[in-house]
């Protein structure tokens, strides 16, 4: 948040696109150093499936695109609040896509952070 503070723009979604493109820039290339010189056995896979791979890398840039933007418009904390969603998701396209069951303890908890999230919520209206 408070290096998109830095960014000369007045608009906040600019401001948190142009922090993730920085963060991202710096990201990709070390993480990919580290990966050709201690883990070559993983860069060769990642090389092999890189079509897979670059949708994976895209669609977790579109989720970092809004973490950015919802930490620069509003309180830190209720972004990580409302963010517990994706649990949920999680949950759901493991019982959808994987044919998982979810346990009772799972169902609980899922309840517990909707629960949780609702009250968070309210209490900020």
């Amino acid at each position: 948040k408070l290096a998109s503070g830095e960014v000369p723009s007045d608009d906040g979604t600019m401001r948190a696109l142009i922090t993730l493109f920085a963060v991202l820039s710096l990201q990709t290339p070390l993480q990919g150093a580290y990966l050709w010189l201690r883990e070559r056995e993983q860069f060769a896979a990642i090389m092999r499936e890189r079509k897979l791979c670059a949708l994976a890398g895209f669609f977790s840039a579109t989720g970092s695109a809004f973490w950015f933007t919802g930490y620069v418009l509003a309180p830190i904390a209720l972004v990580r609040i409302v963010g517990q969603v994706e649990a949920l998701f999680t949950i759901g396209l493991s019982h959808y896509w994987l044919k998982e069951g979810a346990r009772r303890q799972e169902i609980w908890g899922l309840l517990l952070l909707v629960g949780g999230i609702v009250m968070a919520l309210a209490g900020r209206l």
